[in-house]
């Protein structure tokens, strides 16, 4: 799915030649191990972003939002849950300690923080809950992806999700250069 979303955003910028010198830029940095593993470097401006997304018409994916009309979430209140941990204290919430697999789920100041360290992958995700309270604005059993790239926009800088393995290395980041470090 990661190559999918970068091929297109590629194709889209190969067609467009926009670039804006101020602003936030989302990147995404995908590196396969392996002597035929692909590189994938995607560098698009946030504007850019929320432009296309209402674009979209794919699969479930419509005008920015992706809509989930056979889902488990039926019996979760997911935004209960989420208003519940943004108003709640910080601290870590869960930790799951095994062979091979520890996971640390926290909240420090708006910030909520996933790790996920297996065997022979690192999974590090980092989300502010105003991020969060857009993405799940819209209507039930659907993200608003438009919504919480505005967000992002707003409030977030550094990496959002990094994950390193033996058979890969993904990083998706912000920041205010129109380049990847």
């Amino acid at each position: 799915m990661i190559r999918s979303v970068c091929a297109a955003g590629l194709a889209l910028l190969l067609g467009v030649s926009l670039a804006w010198a101020d602003g936030k830029w989302l990147h995404i940095r995908v590196d396969e191990g392996g002597e035929d593993g692909e590189r994938v470097r995607v560098n698009l401006p946030l504007e850019l972003v929320s432009e296309i997304l209402p674009l979209v018409e794919a699969d479930e994916f419509h005008r920015g939002k992706v809509r989930f009309d056979h889902t488990d979430f039926d019996e979760v209140d997911v935004r209960g849950i989420l208003a519940a941990v943004r108003d709640a204290e910080d601290g870590e919430y869960i930790t799951v300690e095994g062979a091979g697999e520890n996971v640390k789920i926290r909240k420090q100041g708006n910030l909520l923080s996933i790790d996920v360290d297996e065997d022979d992958e690192k999974v590090r995700i980092r989300v502010r809950m105003e991020v969060l309270d857009a993405l799940i604005s819209g209507q039930e059993n659907e993200l608003d992806i438009a919504a919480a790239i505005g967000v992002l926009g707003e409030k977030a800088h550094g990496d959002l999700v990094t994950v390193e393995s033996d058979r890969e290395s993904v990083r998706i980041w912000i920041d205010d250069k129109n380049e990847a470090d």
